[in-house]
């Protein structure tokens, strides 16, 4: 079984916005659309889900931005 490709995710916006990180691919390799993290500033309001919004600079950079809280 070949190792899965490295996914990087750089946040648009959102309380974590300018932040890069390395995330899981889903399992053929894409990158996941959707992904929750804390929020910093208010843990006990829940994790903010980030949405995939489409590349960034190669096959390993996607750009995500905070999914709006009315969606």
């Amino acid at each position: 079984m070949a190792d899965s490709p490295t996914v990087y995710a750089f946040l648009d916006d959102g309380p974590h916005a300018g932040e890069t990180l390395r995330i899981t691919p889903e399992p053929n390799g894409a990158p996941p659309r959707t992904f929750d993290l804390a929020d910093p500033g208010v843990p006990e309001s829940g994790p903010v889900t980030y949405v995939l919004l489409g590349p960034h600079q190669n096959d390993e950079w996607w750009i995500y931005r905070r999914a709006r809280s009315d969606s």
